[in-house]
């Protein structure tokens, strides 16, 4: 059975993936996390940041682009973040990057697997129970010496693991600066704050432009503006620069 986790960069995916090693003594795919490749070659789920290759095409990797209709009778989490705080996070504020972010949510409603599920960043970083829900819907087989955990197992150790993460986190993406919220780790605006009104205009245009209602719906709890305008054809060329 296939096991899908899609995030955009910078979405909450090196957390999942410390916690599942964490916990279930399974290495997930990506930089040495807990485990290393030597000690266990297979990972237990396939990511991606760009599953339909919406920005960047790659057969392979942390940007391989994934078929939808191979999701059939396997399992799909989809991790989002405020698109505000990926936009500039991730994408610094251009459009061409931030367009994975769109592709992510329609993989997922194209998925072809009933068992899917949308995982919220915010929810993921402070509830144990949001994480022990992705758990729950990935099935996964604790490796020897480990048991499936129990949601009171992980809230009495969420602090220290959260803790331990945030260090590796600072270690393994030091190149990219670390984390930027290691001080204020609930503070879910802290990026989108350097953005401009038509910066923040620009983004919401596009994702209402190329999602359906349905996948817009997704994102309601970001709170989009109550009117995003059309934009004319020059303008929609300009928002590319």
């Amino acid at each position: 059975m296939q096991r899908f986790v899609i995030s955009a960069p910078r979405s909450g995916l090196n957390w999942v993936r410390f916690c599942t090693e964490y916990f279930y003594g399974q290495r997930t795919p990506g930089k040495t996390s807990l485990i290393d490749k030597s000690d266990r070659p297979a990972t237990v789920f396939v990511r991606s940041h760009d599953a339909m290759a919406w920005s960047r095409k790659s057969t392979s990797g942390a940007w391989q682009q994934i078929n939808p209709a191979s999701s059939q009778g396997g399992k799909v989490a989809l991790i989002l973040r405020d698109p505000l705080e990926a936009f500039v996070r991730m994408a610094d504020k251009k459009l061409p990057q931030f367009r994975c972010y769109a592709g992510n949510i329609r993989f997922f409603t194209e998925a072809a697997t009933d068992d899917k599920s949308v995982f919220y960043y915010n929810d993921l970083v402070q509830s144990p129970a949001e994480m022990k829900r992705l758990f729950d819907l990935m099935s996964f087989e604790p490796a020897e010496g480990k048991t499936v955990p129990s949601l009171s197992d992980m809230e009495s150790q969420w602090a220290e693991v959260a803790a331990k993460s945030r260090g590796q986190y600072d270690k393994n993406q030091a190149a990219g600066g670390g984390s930027k919220t290691k001080d204020a780790p609930l503070d879910f605006k802290f990026h989108q704050r350097n953005l401009t009104d038509p910066e923040k205009m620009k983004a919401w245009r596009y994702l209402n432009r190329v999602l359906t209602d349905e996948e817009f719906a997704l994102l309601e709890r970001f709170e989009p503006p109550a009117h995003i305008p059309k934009a004319s054809l020059f303008q929609r060329i300009a928002d590319f620069f």
